[in-house]
């Protein structure tokens, strides 16, 4: 895990600024604190920074690294997890290594493959190469985007980072807020690749390549799982050894460090089983951290604390409070654009508390998106029922009632999402701004950018849904995956743990788990209490079922709660009366004062459209 920046000039006379290039890595310098190291193409083409923190060969793995004869350098941020076997390969076809790092092992990748050793790779990464043989740039991310890279594509060259705050917080220009992304962060609570909150400044996409010359820039998408499906074999015991196998795999290649490692337990299914199969292989005595919460309703840690209990591993919980508020500030300067998953804050504070113990833990991201957890999944597929039963006359009819009163809004909120087609219709519940809430919300230039461009996300997300396959289900998680995971999970715990120099690894979402999951059948998939019987059932191999058949708990910060009564209620009327809401001409402040009105007395639940604007208000303080 490591912070990258770098440059690559392209015009005749250009050079990479190196005093730039060291304000960048020293931005970063809280994902690498073990070092730092600087290289600059001897004939002024391409400078690379990096800082290090120390995970696999601590004393040889140092970055940026070249090729033995000088014409490829490298640096990278991650980890390879199947280095050791893509060595062994190597090797046996007679190459040369100088040190035991996996960022070797990618570099002597890269001079056999080109930027085709993206495919060879089993892990999570950013990287930049820079192949003098070619005169060309290679940015690369992987398959689901659990590592990070920005980039600015200029005139005279190309300078990229692997934060947002370092390339823009150095930047010379003057750069404008794109307002789509303004747009798409209030809708959805993050805003999506390839957009950033500022004008010139892109996220890599995951699965992407980017390959940057003196001709222009093009991309590639590598991995995409909406291709051909490939359905799953065999009977379901079949499939539930043949997910233990990928798991136990997965797992284990995670558990490769040469520093103290960890487990987040959740004491969900997720969490529970990345962490009875870590327990059961790796050496000495299992360590498991968890986050519980003062409000009943959103507190697990006591069964993830007996799920320890059970496992034998060392456990420690940690407690969030309304005071967690406190943490955003620091929240928002690292994200360094508006984002808004409050369960950020929430591991923010995991994070802390647990690298005072180990530098790598394990998560249990991924088991909602590859094996149909979520509910809105089972809300959609309800829908989509109704739908088909309701006559069209009767959904004209709703849509004419008028009225201001809290169950005629509902009524028409209702019918409106039932009324549209299957992709329209998810993109709808994915969403917490729609056209007409924009238009009692936005104001200025941002009402009429929503004007101009349509519900521009909902257009984005009910095409993505359409260029997937297979069934309902598959098609949602398609969409997910490339989207809500990439673009908001992925980057919550990346900020969240690298912001404390923790290395976060997710078992479950490596590649061939979630190719498997994605050829399940529906039915595997889908039952009455949370979904996910097939990792129920092989979790029970591990753990009595009592301690994890209960309805599905998701892991939220109890905001419905704190906005609405309490410590923290008075944070709701600050925002309405927020001089940052109200001077950057973006918002309506009647919209915001209706918010705050109809949460506080409990006529909608607005606490996560709140959040969004309490974070677009420090992030306004901010910048």
């Amino acid at each position: 895990m490591c912070g990258i920046a770098g440059a690559v000039a392209f015009r005749d006379g250009a050079r990479p600024d190196r005093e730039r290039l060291c304000a960048m890595a020293g931005l970063m310098a809280h994902r690498g604190p073990d070092g730092e190291g600087f290289w600059a193409d001897p004939r002024g083409r391409a400078a690379f920074a990096h800082r290090r923190l120390s995970i696999i060969d601590i004393a040889g793995g140092r970055q940026p690294m070249c090729s033995d004869d000088g014409q490829i350098a490298l640096v990278f941020n991650g980890e390879i997890y199947n280095y050791r076997e893509l060595r062994r390969s190597l090797s046996d076809q007679g190459v040369r290594f100088h040190t035991v790092s996996d960022t070797e092992v990618l570099l002597r990748m890269y001079e056999r493959y080109g930027s085709e050793a993206v495919r060879y790779l089993r892990g999570m990464f950013a990287f930049a190469v820079w192949d003098g043989r070619r005169g060309e740039l290679v940015l690369a991310r992987d398959r689901v985007g659990k590592k990070p890279l920005f980039y600015a594509l200029e005139e005279d060259g190309c300078y990229f980072a692997s934060t947002l705050g370092a390339l823009r917080d150095t930047d010379p220009r003057a750069r404008r807020v794109n307002l789509g992304a303004l747009d798409a962060f209030l809708t959805l609570g993050y805003v999506p690749a390839p957009q950033s909150i500022w004008d010139g400044i892109s996220k890599l996409p995951a699965g992407t390549l980017l390959r940057v010359s003196s001709s222009g820039a093009r991309s590639l998408r590598y991995w995409a799982l909406e291709g051909a499906m490939q359905p799953f074999a065999g009977r379901f015991a079949d499939a539930v050894d043949r997910l233990e196998d990928l798991l136990t795999t997965a797992v284990t290649l995670r558990l490769r460090s040469d520093v103290p490692l960890g487990s987040f337990l959740s004491g969900g299914i997720d969490s529970s089983l990345v962490t009875a199969i870590a327990a059961r292989h790796c050496q000495g005595e299992a360590l498991t951290f968890s986050i519980g919460f003062a409000e009943a309703a959103f507190d697990e840690s006591g069964y993830a604390e007996r799920v320890a209990q059970h496992l034998g591993t060392r456990h420690r919980t940690f407690t969030g409070r309304p005071v967690m508020l406190d943490i955003l500030p620091a929240l928002v300067r690292h994200c360094a654009e508006p984002f808004g998953d409050s369960a950020a804050l929430a591991v923010w504070l995991l994070a802390r508390e647990t690298r005072k113990h180990v530098t790598v833990v394990l998560t249990g991201d991924g088991g909602d998106e590859g094996f149909g957890g979520y509910d809105w999944y089972r809300t959609a597929l309800r829908l989509k029922r109704l739908r088909s039963a309701v006559p069209t006359g009767v959904l004209r009819l709703g849509a004419t009632v008028r009225g201001e009163r809290p169950w005629v809004k509902r009524v028409k909120r209702a019918v409106g999402t039932l009324a549209l087609d299957e992709p329209e219709r998810f993109a709808a519940l994915r969403m917490y701004v729609r056209d007409e809430e924009a238009q009692t919300l936005y104001a200025g230039d941002l009402l009429q950018t929503r004007r101009d461009g349509g519900d521009g996300v909902r257009a984005w997300l009910a095409q993505l849904y359409r260029s997937g396959n297979g069934s309902a289900l598959r098609r949602m998680r398609l969409v997910d995956v490339s989207t809500y995971l990439a673009d908001c999970l992925m980057p919550k715990v990346d900020v969240a743990t690298m912001a404390h120099s923790l290395e976060a690894r997710a078992p479950l979402l490596d590649h061939e788990v979630l190719e498997f999951a994605l050829g399940l059948p529906d039915h595997w998939l889908l039952d009455g209490n949370g979904g996910k019987p097939l990792l129920k059932t092989l979790l029970a191999r591990f753990l009595p079922a009592d301690l994890f058949r209960r309805p599905k708990h998701a892991f939220s910060v109890p905001f419905q709660v704190w906005f609405a009564g309490g410590p923290t209620s008075a944070w709701g009327d600050q925002l309405a009366e927020s001089e940052s809401l109200r001077d950057c001409g973006w918002l309506n402040p009647a919209g915001l004062r209706t918010l705050v009105r109809e949460h506080r007395d409990g006529l909608r639940d607005h606490s996560q459209r709140l959040y969004n604007l309490l974070v677009l208000r420090e992030w306004l303080n901010q910048h």
